[in-house]
């Protein structure tokens, strides 16, 4: 199987040190079976996957469990190349309109039934269906049709040259579903086991919510075949627990885990930490439409106000670097913009001139699930404070923070400055500015989580959406990320993650990805040193 990110493991060149002051504690639980008796591998998450419908995946634990299930036409390689996946090659047309792929023979889903390309118009059919209300039908809006050759070619035909096509489709949310199995399950659909169905090398055989996925071989897969029989996702919010749990072997890989904690595990005997570039950010975003936070000046003086280089160093330090644009330097499209200076006298100034001299109040919404996540707002408050704002912080679970996060009408979401990751799971400017800060015509928050509107930011995106030529689309991402990093801002950008990875030493050729996920395609256990 071609994998989509950099494997790592107790043999792996890639496993490199953290350097961070640490502390730790201990722990108790029941150890692993041996290395050689094991074939079922235990990864801890820091939250339950949401839908294993690619057609309705928001979320990383959602994403990393469908590349387990699914494959897509085409995917990004472990240096971020796009190479074929279920596609064995393609090409575009002179006028820049029409797609053709060539499909791999002898592929079949899950149930036995074959892989077309009548599977692939099927799946897009049903994800550009706006009946069908998919969370990805923006993603794919760029598409006018999709058309079966024969049962081993399709062509997709955009609407205009799409100069985001290639990462478009390989996008998670392209990943090929069996068309039965969703037409059976119709909203149901990647909810359950019996409701999954793709092609990729493990299948979904249980699923308690809250308490773990598990996944099994598929024996029948078209590529290089899975080398563990089974793998277990488990769910635990608490990332002081994930560490615990690793330690004591209880799971076998865990990722999000606290800056302090990593320097402490990866000197200890049985454990590696691995760490990488990432296409992810830390921000917090505002509600750009309530009190005083719909004063473009205020969410700026609000963006000088924060000292993002004594975050990263007090907070973070060897984990992130200070964020120098919108979009992380993986990124297609991606301008810097260099850091933001921190200017408390001018977000006084800035604030004065909004008519708030003395400042005003309010609140900070965060979550446990964002590593120092509570930290973070702390601190954010603190530096708030030096400028005259009062922020009460509110700490919610991470099912509580994303009930207003979709569909919510701006008088029903009191939630104010928000934390949030950033990041465009296509690794392109596109899905990284288009969806997430263009005006929602709906005026809910469905992928646009704080109501953001800015008409020429609008323009110059839709603008670059519909240009093949990558050098004028980055002369207008350019000018889109200005006004939203430097004079517009919907949120505060304070830093670019790296990708942590801990694991027993005994597991090796894990997969991950920049993009933010970790897979076990390839992944086997070794006899533990």
């Amino acid at each position: 199987m071609r994998s989509h990110g950099t494997r790592i493991g107790s043999h792996s060149p890639a496993a490199v040190a953290v350097l961070l002051a640490a502390f730790g504690a201990g722990c108790t639980a029941e150890p692993a079976s041996p290395a050689a008796e094991r074939d079922t591998l235990v990864f801890a998450s820091s939250a339950d996957a949401t839908t294993l419908d690619p057609h309705n995946t928001t979320d990383t634990q959602s994403d990393q469990v469908i590349w387990m299930v699914y494959n897509a036409l085409i995917r990004y390689d472990p240096e971020m190349n796009i190479v074929g996946d279920l596609a064995e090659s393609w090409e575009m047309s002179e006028d820049e309109l029409t797609w053709t792929f060539h499909l791999r023979e002898g592929v079949r889903f899950h149930d036995g039934s074959p892989f077309t390309a009548e599977s692939v118009k099927r799946n897009f059919d049903r994800v550009l269906d706006p009946g069908q209300g998919h969370k990805r039908l923006s993603l794919f809006e760029a598409i006018e049709r999709v058309e079966v050759v024969d049962p081993r070619t399709v062509r997709i035909i955009t609407k205009f040259p799409f100069g985001a096509f290639e990462p478009t489709m390989a996008h998670v949310s392209a990943a090929i579903v069996n068309p039965e199995v969703a037409d059976r399950y119709g909203s149901d659909f990647g909810l359950t086991p019996e409701a999954t169905s793709g092609t990729g090398p493990y299948k979904v055989v249980s699923w308690r919510k809250d308490q773990e996925i598990v996944l099994e071989r598929n024996d029948d897969y078209w590529g290089e075949p899975g080398r563990l029989a089974r793998i277990v996702y488990r769910p635990i919010p608490e990332a002081a627990s994930r560490v615990i749990a690793l330690e004591s072997a209880d799971v076998d890989v865990i990722t999000h885990i606290p800056p302090r904690d990593v320097a402490r595990l990866d000197g200890l005997p049985g454990i590696q930490v691995l760490k990488g570039m990432s296409i992810g950010a830390q921000m917090f975003r505002f509600n750009c439409v309530r009190g005083p936070l719909a004063d473009p000046r205020v969410r700026l003086a609000i963006a000088y106000a924060v000292d993002r280089r004594a975050i990263v160093d007090n907070l973070v330090a060897g984990l992130a670097v200070p964020s120098t644009g919108p979009l992380t330097p993986i990124m297609r499209g991606r301008a810097d913009l260099g850091e933001f200076p921190h200017d408390p006298d001018k977000a006084r100034a800035l604030l004065a001139d909004a008519g708030y001299p003395e400042g005003f109040e309010t609140t900070i919404s965060t979550t446990p699930r964002y590593n120092m996540g509570v930290e973070l707002a702390e601190a954010l408050a603190a530096q708030l404070r030096d400028v005259g704002i009062t922020a009460r912080i509110e700490v919610l679970e991470w099912g509580a923070m994303r009930q207003f996060w979709g569909g919510i009408r701006p008088e029903d979401n009191p939630q104010e400055i928000f934390i949030m990751g950033a990041g465009a799971s296509s690794a392109d400017a596109d899905w990284g500015l288009r969806p997430v800060y263009m005006t929602t015509p709906t005026g809910t928050n469905e992928n646009n989580y704080g109501y953001y509107s800015n008409a020429e930011f609008d323009d110059l995106v839709m603008r670059a959406m519909q240009e093949a030529d990558r050098t004028e689309r980055e002369t207008l991402y350019q000018r889109a990320q200005e006004i939203v990093y430097l004079e517009d801002p919907p949120g505060i950008w304070l830093y670019d993650n790296f990708y942590v990875v801990g694991a027993r030493s005994n597991v090796q050729d894990i997969t991950t990805s920049p993009l933010g996920v970790v897979t076990f395609e390839a992944a086997s256990f070794v006899p533990e040193s």
